[in-house]
């Protein structure tokens, strides 16, 4: 294979092993002396014209370790939320493990089960090993909000997230309890709310100690027939919250569609509040106080 071929496929990385296939020994030295090509890792060469990306430092780490990126780094290969452009972590063999600089090292004892694949060029872990090692560097709220990604996106189920946990449940391990409270709360409650924004304020109201929401709640007419799927509702009050994420409705037909929805709901007598994404982010304590006033059973 071609340096210049490994080097596009490789986010501008090329290992002391690929250059040795391709190129003579006095070759090889010529481009580290003269500065063409730099050595992040051990073991590992970057053309020093491509600009290194957050790709092409796990990759970088990756290959130098020839483990696997996981944790946040693999959540953010497979688009989760929460993680975008996290440090560089990855997994090896516990036997393997050792210390790098600027980069987080997890041994695995059970690296038969990681699930191997390749996001973006870069060997990350399967999408479940990735939301069960999650658990172990964050808590079980955020490991939810990553499953609940993970499904929105039919990336895995919650079937294969409790296999997934039987497969690498043992005393002591890393992620499992986390996981494992997850799963078991939602034993009964498999709903995936249509974005996270709908998870962070009903944890948010849940910490305030407020009745608890249910999630895409379907609103019918009297005949049976589905008016609107709201984001929250109190159906018991029969009221409802629709939450205007930062993406919300940007095509015109759409918001009017969606506005002649909820104008029907209101005409059977549901109290509807409309949440912007700002009102979360910007004063999450005056969120609070609007919800609390408005469940409060004689208010309007």
């Amino acid at each position: 294979m071609k340096v210049n071929s490994i080097l596009r496929d490789q986010h501008g990385l090329i290992t002391r092993e690929q250059a040795r296939t391709a190129l003579r020994p006095g070759q090889i030295r010529y481009r580290v002396d003269s500065g063409e090509w730099v050595e992040p890792h051990p073991g590992v060469y970057r053309h020093s014209a491509i600009k290194p990306t957050w790709e092409s430092r796990l990759l970088a780490a990756v290959l130098s370790t020839d483990g696997v990126a996981s944790h946040r780094c693999a959540a953010a290969l497979w688009n989760l939320e929460l993680y975008r452009r996290p440090p560089v972590e990855l997994t090896v063999p516990e036997e393997r493990r050792a210390r790098r600089n600027a980069v987080r090292i997890h041994g695995s004892t059970q690296w038969d089960r990681i699930d191997r694949t390749v996001r973006r060029g870069i060997p990350c872990t399967g999408i479940e090993r990735t939301v069960l090692d999650c658990g172990a560097v964050a808590g079980s709220r955020t490991v939810e909000r990553l499953a609940e990604s993970a499904i929105r996106q039919r990336l895995t189920t919650w079937p294969e997230l409790v296999l997934c946990l039987e497969r690498h449940s043992r005393s002591g391990r890393n992620g499992c309890g986390n996981l494992r409270v997850v799963v078991e709360r939602r034993i009964n409650d498999a709903t995936v709310p249509l974005s996270d924004f709908s998870r962070v304020v009903v944890n948010l109201l849940e910490d305030a100690g407020l009745p608890p929401a249910e999630l895409e709640y379907p609103i019918l007419d009297d005949d049976g027939n589905l008016v609107l799927q709201v984001d929250l509702a109190w159906p018991s009050l029969k009221k409802c919250w629709e939450l205007d994420g930062l993406a919300f409705h940007f095509a015109r037909e759409a918001v009017e569609r969606d506005r002649r929805k909820r104008n029907r709901a209101k005409a059977l007598g549901w109290n509807m509040q409309e949440i912007l994404w700002s009102m979360y982010a910007d004063e999450p304590h005056e969120l609070v106080r609007l919800a609390r006033n408005f469940l409060t059973p004689d208010s309007s």
